[in-house]
């Protein structure tokens, strides 16, 4: 009884992870184990298929540090082709996949890789093949209107950071400024 929630943490860890879509909701679920008597085959030559691909696309992202962690779903590519091949071209969202595919050909062009550029063609075909059956949204239904091409990414600052920051911005203005505009918000409040 006081294992159940370690055993829940456990199996959502080590566990497959899918992105489903219903309308215009993504929803993010635990995939379903295959039963012990079912063979496994067609998810090894899945794999053994998408390690070509994936180890150039592993090679691409590994000299740089950062690159995993801005390039989010580039990531999310890379990982699934390890635990799902390329099926997860099918089973991943169509939006998320576009943006993949746009980060791909931001970092890749110019290279000439036959495994990336095979990995890049069936991402555009996957793309293309998926975009006609995605529902099209109404732009009264958006919660905002930020829908651009680059999105701004917003992550926490530790404390000194914040505060060199704030140096800097304060060599930037002069005093007289930064004050009159903290009265002139504090007047409007």
């Amino acid at each position: 009884m006081l294992l159940t929630p370690f055993r829940f943490i456990t199996r959502i860890l080590f566990s497959d992870l899918r992105l489903e879509r219903d309308g215009q909701n993504l929803h993010i679920r635990i995939a379903a184990a295959t039963p012990a008597g079912e063979p496994q085959a067609p998810i090894e030559t899945a794999r053994a298929e998408a390690a070509p691909s994936r180890a150039a696309l592993k090679a691409l992202l590994d000299p740089h540090p950062q690159a995993r962690k801005v390039l989010r779903h580039l990531r999310y590519v890379e990982r699934a082709l390890a635990t799902q091949g390329l099926a997860v071209l099918a089973a991943m969202p169509v939006e998320a996949l576009a943006v993949a595919l746009k980060q791909l050909d931001s970092i890749a062009s110019g290279r000439s890789d036959r495994r990336l550029a095979d990995l890049r063609s069936k991402m555009a075909v996957a793309v293309m093949e998926r975009s006609n059956d995605a529902p099209a949204a109404d732009p009264a239904d958006r919660l905002s209107d930020f829908v651009t091409e680059s999105r701004l990414l917003v992550e926490e600052a530790s404390h000194s950071v914040f505060m060199e920051l704030e140096r800097q911005y304060h060599a930037l203005l002069p005093q007289e400024t930064i004050r009159a505009s903290l009265h002139a918000s504090r007047a409007a409040s």
